[in-house]
């Protein structure tokens, strides 16, 4: 099921609001627990039931392994269910996002001929799968106590992280579902819920959704692509990206505030960076959060001297690649970060004098990598980059912006296309500007929660809300996919 979608803003979540706060006012808080895991199974299975079985064995099988931890506390029964655990979600994770690579890339180096039918990737299988990875590791730990199951369920399954993230830990969520105090209903809290995912879904849907209109008619027209073409549908991309992942991340953060939960930021005005290092604190932070705390941290960090250090880099940004998909191309995309990380650790005093150019630098390779991370192989990576830099004017950027063909300009293009069809090129350049202004003025803008701060809670800023909304409701039949469930 989808954020942006009718029947999630009509009848989903509606339902789940009412029967959660309901089932509050009952003195056994279990009603409501129970209600909300049903209700995100619900939500999960809703996409593809077939794949609801796998995060159900998924979740009771960590939960077992919980259980143990308690069962087996010496040392040696603890590191031997620490290897279970870890290398039975890793398992997991490899069988049905890595294996087809996996073999392909087998019968490509050492020639066999090994045949397998395509396993589907089940929706969202990163993000609860590290989520439990986290708590397996923190059991052997000792930071994480053994919870009842539905509190585990929930912590697992509660629909608005389900299925793209932000990646939570326990103790973000658990304890505040434990005290009965925090599950009252809160008007105030309600209401920046409501609008945080107000914003992510004006985001997602008059943003995300016009840019792909562009970029999606352009994938398969690589090879007729100018220069300047090419960089309009690369940055277009970026920010398509960008509003589609951070504005689910809004939605998801809103929901979850109107149900009364914090989850954890996943997203702080990333294009303000002046470093690569920098961007990683703003970007997907729960995923940099994970990586850093699991993964580098246990290589030694920057604990073993700076070689080790840019090796322990490397290697992150290696498996930030992988996370994202099983193709060569996240591959190189991670590394590319990874490189420019290991470089800016190096030589930490190669700045530009001013930082608006470190700002800048810090865009240009983003959008540049981000053409190896839209490409389907390495050989469209080079065509495109080939397209990027030596293809010239050949005035085709008149021809990309004609695609811009969008509900809300209808009325001008059909009125122009009457009385001035001259004026349809310049109509559409102008859109084509238009919507990179807009989207060039939120990328450098403040995030979603400072506007609410300042002026969502006014006359006018509700205004704005509900503006919002209704164009955004009213445009729900034109709605993609989110980029980030393929990851």
């Amino acid at each position: 099921m989808l954020f942006n979608s009718v029947i999630f803003i009509t009848i989903f979540l509606p339902l789940a609001l009412f029967g959660w706060f309901m089932l509050q006012k009952l003195e056994n808080p279990a009603f409501a627990k129970a209600f909300l895991v049903g209700m995100s199974l619900w939500f999960y299975g809703y996409y593809n039931v077939y794949y609801l079985w796998i995060l159900v064995v998924s979740m009771a099988a960590n939960f077992c392994l919980s259980i143990l931890f308690e069962k087996f506390p010496g040392a040696k029964g603890q590191k031997c269910l620490l290897v279970v655990g870890v290398g039975g979600n890793l398992g997991l994770l490899f069988y049905f996002k890595y294996f087809n690579f996996f073999v392909d890339n087998c019968n490509f180096f050492l020639h066999t001929d090994i045949r397998i039918e395509k396993i589907a990737l089940p929706l969202g299988i990163s993000f609860f799968t590290f989520q439990q990875l986290s708590f397996v590791v923190e059991r052997y730990r000792k930071n994480a106590a053994h919870y009842p199951f539905l509190d585990y369920a929930f912590f697992v399954s509660f629909f608005p992280q389900l299925i793209a993230g932000p990646i939570v830990l326990h103790q973000e969520l658990i304890p505040r579902l434990q005290e009965r105090k925090n599950r009252t209903f809160s008007v105030e809290g309600f209401y920046d819920g409501a609008a945080l995912f107000i914003l992510g879904l004006a985001k997602k849907v008059l943003l995300a959704d016009s840019l792909a209109v562009l970029v999606s008619a352009e994938y398969s027209n690589i090879a007729m692509l100018d220069t300047p073409s090419a960089w309009a549908v690369v940055c277009w991309f970026t920010m398509e990206l960008y509003f589609d992942f951070s504005g689910y991340s809004d939605m998801a953060r809103g929901i979850a505030g109107m149900f009364g939960f914090a989850l954890p930021e996943n997203f702080n005005s990333p294009f303000r960076a002046a470093s690569v290092r920098e961007f990683w604190r703003r970007w997907h932070i729960t995923l940099t959060r994970f990586l850093t705390q699991y993964v580098y941290y246990p290589l030694g960090g920057n604990r073993k001297g700076r070689a080790r250090k840019c090796l322990n880099l490397m290697a992150v940004f290696l498996l930030s690649g992988l996370w994202h998909g099983a193709s060569w191309t996240y591959i190189v995309w991670g590394l590319m970060h990874g490189a420019a990380v290991v470089f800016e650790t190096l030589f930490p005093k190669a700045r530009f004098r001013h930082e608006w150019m470190n700002r800048l630098a810090v865009t240009v390779f983003f959008i540049l990598s981000v053409s190896v991370f839209w490409s389907d192989s390495l050989e469209m990576t080079g065509l495109l980059w080939q397209k990027l830099f030596t293809a010239g004017n050949r005035g085709m950027l008149p021809g990309v912006c004609n695609m811009l063909q969008l509900p809300e300009n209808y009325v001008v293009l059909k009125f122009l296309e009457r009385t001035a069809p001259g004026m349809l090129n310049p109509f559409f350049i102008f859109c084509f500007l238009l919507l990179t202004a807009v989207g060039v003025l939120l990328l450098r803008g403040d995030k979603a929660e400072v506007w609410i701060a300042k002026k969502g809670h006014s006359w006018q800023g509700a205004f704005v809300l509900a503006t919002l909304f209704f164009w955004s409701f009213i445009s729900l039949s034109q709605v993609s996919v989110f980029l980030y469930f393929n990851f």
